[in-house]
């Protein structure tokens, strides 16, 4: 049994990487099981998968409907798609919504909250991430608030509560269980 290093644990970009090649892998087999890997002609029932695999991979119902249409377009157009021409659009689709959403958001109008919302897969530092950005706004003079809405793992409220306390910073929280939106609905109206 070895000993916890904290010196050998993979900084923080390099596990969220780890953690997004799997999903990209997971998304990627569930694609190629759909449409094939062959330069086979693309069927209304193919389509209509990889629109539930899009949705099931929280890439949004609207987007996926935009994507999904603009490959039902280009196909009218050319009669016919392939897997590699589905491929194609759907990259050219995926990284030209990623592009148009690179900006820094506007900041909010004077008296008007400014949300922060983050999220991402298991042990890649949002906990850390939050008291990061809270000792930051609360340096520049802004008033901030921690939300605690994970209400399902009890450790992620005691440890955005040590990092409240660290920077001075007030915190909304319910009891573990609680309903998330009820958290975020209480932190709202408290801003």
């Amino acid at each position: 049994m070895s000993i916890f290093n904290y010196r050998e644990q993979p900084g923080y970009f390099k596990r969220l990487g780890e953690a997004l090649k799997i999903t990209k892998q997971d998304l990627g087999d569930q694609i190629d099981r759909v449409i094939g890997t062959s330069r086979e002609r693309i069927t209304e029932e193919q389509l209509e998968e990889l629109e539930s695999i899009l949705i099931g991979a929280d890439i949004g119902v609207d987007t996926t409907l935009e994507i999904v249409d603009q490959i039902r377009k280009e196909s009218a157009r050319q009669k016919a798609l392939t897997s590699f021409e589905v491929r194609r659009i759907l990259r050219r689709e995926l990284l030209e919504i990623l592009q148009s959403s690179s900006s820094q958001p506007a900041e909010p109008a004077a008296g008007q909250p400014w949300v922060v919302l983050v999220v991402g897969v298991n042990g890649v530092g949002k906990t850390t991430t939050i008291g990061k950005l809270a000792r930051l706004y609360s340096k520049e003079k802004r008033q901030v608030l921690i939300c605690a809405s994970d209400t399902l793992r009890a450790a992620a409220v005691e440890q955005l509560e040590i990092w409240a306390q660290r920077t001075g910073t007030e915190i909304v929280k319910q009891s573990s269980g609680a309903d998330p939106a009820a958290v975020l609905f209480d932190a709202l109206a408290s801003a």
